[in-house]
């Protein structure tokens, strides 16, 4: 297993929380602060204080059928959460995904990933437009969470068992989030916050603010807030992009079994290239003899199987975010029987970033390895070099600006009215639209070839890979376009969900019968952008006719004669979509003669850059190379540089329920239950790029230049409609009035990922190795669900819950990568004329279109079952029940623990599921003076499939990670009886430092690794 877990980390957390409240005991402060009551109706009170809202916590646990945990209010204001995915983190079962700058974006319940969760606001269907963090590509029903921000929020509830009322579409379960309403508090109130924010890697700070008013006339009550938050980013990290060993020639490895892991896209030359160095000589055959008399010690099956980064490049990301949302709710209630109500939400997310790395060369290189060592002696399955000198190597400076504005509003109306004792009608609406864009090109210089550069590799297999050039990767001097790249690939992405969900309920609390309809539609639409060939052919690539042909940089001047050039400004004008908006932005751009930036001035744009290796001088090099208007006028693509195809979503969704619910006493026992079925009919839309035809392809096969414009593009679609029926099942016995025993079981559903399901191939990779097939019969996800709960209740905030859960999902995919030639893609319209420059120069380098190989991927359900077995422990629990010298201290903690199993030919596993995750808050809250550490872990888990890079032994594997936060405050007035409710607050995140790391199928071998840095935060909250 390639990844560190955390198993025995028991006594630890014990440790800690007792050493925490031995300490905060010497605090010494003895005045109770009095607590609000827990809310008696489903109206939430906001409570002053941490242990309040506890309390409100325990209370809605307490009165739930089903399994459900809530957070209130004053756990997510005072919390050092910046975004709500990081406050559904304290939960039982919850894990969430994070960036590299460890700020969470997505959660996940129970063993499945984030598609399998229903995230809904105000308890309707919702949906972002962005894509995750900088290396991912949500393409399916991910809602990232890092632009609702806790402070305009009042309660957030997981529902970890189904009803018939709740809404469809989470496997695993489903959260809302509900925004505060006017009528949520007792009086009219003023709450305001003000935070200073610094990262421990970040030069500069930032700062966060929220504002929320809330006013009462009579029946009549508006809430309107606002928070904006300003962070300065900034972390540093590590990647390889893969491993690779390298494909070894007949001469280089006679033996039978050569390449038998795999792999192969690393080429170690056949003759000994000028400039090389390191007393080789030149045109002298890298045979076998040779490879082993620079390798000393090892055998050819070691240099065969040896693993080294296909791109080892350490990792820099800085830059500014910008987050501003605001709420705005009405609220009536003409009488005791009536309630309307209009939430709406804005939000809008600015991301002004650069990611700069510098690579050494690995796939599609030809470094040659020199007193080579490996980290073990059967190399059968893959070893990992630990340390070698690398002559005849590369890098190359990949510059990306990461321009992202994301945008989101929503109104969600309704009323409920009482009409009598025994009928009750709701009804509610929703609309919300997103839109999403980031740009973020690259710029790709590269050192010169055959300059003797040489390499020292190290990896000591703890840390990550060091590399140490002989030439200085600080001087502009030593880079060139040859063999470089400039990439402008940009996408757009615009999701709207719309809703209507109406629910009558006759009876009484004791025996009541619900009805209720629901239509939800949901569309994305994702289309990326591409101006890439006229931007290089003008900046680097030696072709002022932009729109003819495609060549990679090479920055070389255009020398001939006037006429010339004249013929070549004639050829351009005779362009047939010239002035049509099809000539993707070359108005004016003519008259350069040759590369707008040829390699004599190349250094000139670039300068030395403060992490030890070049940057880019952005603001120049754009003006120069004309960018932006490249930029306006990019066209559609298939695909866009992370990898997210060209697609059109439509799900309609008509469901309608019966449930029945009661309360009453069975032998002085009360029991509660709800028992229902839900049936859900979804047609579904799936649009795809199949293919994409350019009227640039000047190939024979294709009319000449000019002869197809506008660009014909091939969009294919998939239509869909299913039904299912989900039935299910909550009961809650109190045994005694304090200990509370559950039971659920239902049947539950997830769509198929529309991403998996696109027509046609997806080859977007610029290595042209991995491309991704469609598979339209793909069908849902049906999850059959067992819960087994019981619950103690000690007092107040406090109490103990256990839970065994099984889920046994059928459906489940798992993905198949089969090895083709690559001619094998021409089935799917994908030829060698139709690659990028990049692309070409990849196939080129393995052999050729004749012999080339490439990898595809797709998506297939399983035969089998996936069998999730959890089980998970909770407990909140305040001191001073115990012993009166602890009063204000408490914890709270809870752990998850998971097991999976797949049966069948090919048993699926769910990925990025880890095995064991808790969480541990100790707290002290007395007087006005509030402290809390938490500790948040989650284990290792298996991050991918086999058969990276083409290895089929090659799987991903995420390792542990551990997060300490601290939160501290002091209320003056409480404490020292200073004006209106007012505190000073510190809150901390990843006090202990840590780092996140995933490993590439040995646990020597990092597939990537961050460090996001600890963030301080110092404010003042208050209200009136």
């Amino acid at each position: 297993m390639a990844f560190k877990s955390g198993k025995t980390r028991g006594f630890k957390l014990a440790l800690m929380g007792a050493t925490l409240l031995t300490g905060l005991s010497a605090l010494g402060v003895s005045v109770a602060s009095a607590q609000d009551a827990a809310p008696a109706d489903d109206t939430v009170v906001v409570v002053t204080g941490y242990r309040g809202s506890l309390q409100n916590s325990t209370t809605a646990k307490k009165r739930a059928v089903g399994f459900e945990d809530s957070i209130f209010a004053e756990d997510m204001g005072k919390f050092p959460d910046t975004n709500l995915a990081e406050s559904f983190n304290r939960i039982p079962g919850i894990t969430i995904a994070r960036e590299i700058t460890g700020e969470g974006t997505t959660i996940a319940i129970r063993g499945l990933g984030s598609s399998f969760t229903r995230i809904m606001l105000n308890g309707a269907a919702v949906a972002t437009g962005s894509t995750g963090d900088i290396n991912t590509n949500n393409s399916n029903r991910e809602v990232d969470l890092d632009i609702f921000p806790p402070e305009l929020f009042s309660q957030l509830t997981v529902y970890k068992s189904a009803k018939a009322s709740l809404l469809e579409g989470g496997a695993s379960g489903a959260v809302n989030m509900r925004q505060a309403r006017p009528f949520d508090f007792k009086n009219d109130r003023i709450m305001y916050s003000v935070e200073g924010i610094k990262s421990s890697l970040a030069d500069e700070g930032g700062y966060k603010g929220s504002l929320l008013f809330s006013k009462k006339f009579g029946t009549f009550g508006v809430l309107a807030g606002v928070s904006h938050q300003h962070t300065v980013i900034s972390a540093e990290g590590w990647e390889s992009i893969g491993w690779t060993n390298p494909g070894l020639s007949a001469a280089q490895n006679p033996a039978s079994n050569r390449n038998n892991t795999g792999g192969g896209n690393w080429t170690i030359p056949g003759t000994v290239p000028a400039g090389a160095g390191n007393g080789l000589t030149t045109g002298a055959t890298i045979d076998q003899a040779l490879l082993l008399s620079l390798n000393p010690g090892l055998t050819i099956q070691q240099i065969d199987n040896a693993l080294i980064p296909r791109l080892a490049r350490p990792m820099h990301y800085y830059g500014t975010r910008d987050r501003t949302s605001g709420v705005l709710s009405l609220e009536y209630r003409p009488n005791e029987n009536m309630r309307f109500w209009v939430d709406s939400m804005m939000a809008q997310k600015e991301n002004d970033q650069e990611r700069t790395d510098i690579n050494l060369i690995g796939r599609s290189g030809q470094p040659i390895p020199m007193n080579m060592k490996v980290d073990r002696s059967d190399c059968s399955n893959g070893c990992v070099v630990t340390e070698a000198t690398l002559a005849n190597a590369q890098y190359f400076l990949e510059y990306r600006p990461w321009l992202e504005k994301s945008k989101f509003a929503s109104i969600n109306p309704g009323f409920s009215w009482q009409i009598s004792d025994t009928l009750k009608w709701n009804v509610d609406a929703n609309y919300t639209i997103a839109t999403f864009r980031r740009d973020s090109p690259t710029v790709l210089v590269v050192t010169k070839p055959n300059s003797g550069l040489t390499v020292k590799y190290t990896n000591n297999l703890v840390d990550v890979p060091v590399t140490t050039s002989s030439v200085d990767l600080n001087d502009p001097k030593n880079f060139q376009w040859n063999g470089g790249r400039l990439n402008m690939q940009s996408e757009a992405r615009q999701t709207q969900t719309r809703g209507l969900h109406t629910d009558l309920t006759w009876g009484t609390s004791e025996f009541n019968i619900q009805v209720g309809f629901a239509y939800d539609d949901t569309q994305r639409k994702i289309t990326p952008y591409d101006n890439t060939t006229p931007w290089s052919n003008l900046a680097c690539g030696n072709n002022p006719t932009v729109n003819i042909g495609g060549t990679p940089c090479r920055g070389d001047v255009i020398t001939g004669t006037a006429a010339q050039v004249n013929a070549l400004n004639s050829a351009y004008s005779a362009y047939p979509g010239y002035g049509t908006g099809y000539t993707a932005g070359a108005t004016g751009m003519i008259s350069y003669q040759g590369s707008a930036i040829p390699q004599s001035e190349l250094a000139n744009y670039l300068t030395p850059g403060p992490f030890g290796y070049i940057n880019v001088d952005w603001d120049k090099f754009t003006a120069k190379t004309n960018y932006y208007q490249f930029l306006d006028q990019a066209p559609p693509t298939g695909g866009s540089n992370i990898s997210s195809p060209r697609s059109y979503l439509r799900e309609k969704v008509e469901g309608a329920y019966i449930q029945v619910n009661g309360d009453r006493d069975i032998m002085g026992h009360r029991l509660r239950y709800d028992l229902g079925i839900r049936a859900v009919t979804t047609t579904q839309i799936i649009g795809g790029q199949s293919s994409f035809a350019d009227p640039r392809n000047t190939s024979a096969t294709t009319p000449a230049d000019g002869g197809r414009y506008p660009n014909i593009i091939v969009f294919s679609y998939t239509n869909t409609k299913y039904k299912n029926y989900l039935p299910s099942a909550n009961f809650a016995l109190n045994v005694t009035d304090n200990l509370i025993a559950r039971v659920a079981t239902s049947t539950t559903m997830t769509r198929p990922n529309p991403s998996s399901m696109l027509p046609g191939l997806g080859f977007g990779d610029p290595s042209a190795f991995q491309g991704t097939l469609g598979n339209a019969s793909l069908t849902p996800y049906i999850s059959e669900n067992w819960d087994f709960g019981l619950e103690y209740y000690t007092g107040k905030e406090g109490y103990i819950a256990l839970t065994a859960f099984n889920k046994k999902v059928n459906g489940f995919t798992t993905q198949l990568n089969t090895t083709y030639p690559f001619a094998y893609l021409a089935n799917f319209g994908v030829t060698y004329e139709t690659l990028g420059a990049t692309q070409k120069t990849a196939i080129d380098l393995r052999g050729g279109p004749a012999t080339a190989q490439v990898s595809l991927a797709q998506q297939v359900n399983v035969d089998g079952l996936l069998n999730i077995d959890g089980l998970e422990f909770s407990w909140v629990q305040p001191l001073g029940q115990w012993w009166d010298a602890l009063e204000g201290f408490g914890y709270s903690t809870n752990y998850t623990q998971i097991k999976q199993k797949g049966t069948g030919a090919a048993p699926a596993i769910a990925l990025g599921v880890p095995e064991t995750t808790w969480n541990f808050t100790a707290f002290y809250e007395k007087g006005g003076y509030s402290i809390r550490l938490s500790d948040t872990y989650r284990d290792g888990s298996q991050a991918s499939n086999g058969n990276q890079n083409g290895i089929p032994n090659a799987k991903l594997y995420n390792e542990s990670y551990e997060q300490m936060d601290l939160s501290a405050s002091v209320d003056l007035k409480e404490a020292f009886g200073l004006g209106h409710n007012l505190s000073l607050s510190l809150n901390v995140t990843n006090l202990n430092d840590a780092t996140m790391r995933q490993n590439f199928q040995f646990e020597s071998a990092p597939n990537w690794y961050y460090k996001p840095g600890t963030t301080y935060m110092l404010g003042v909250r208050g209200s009136f």
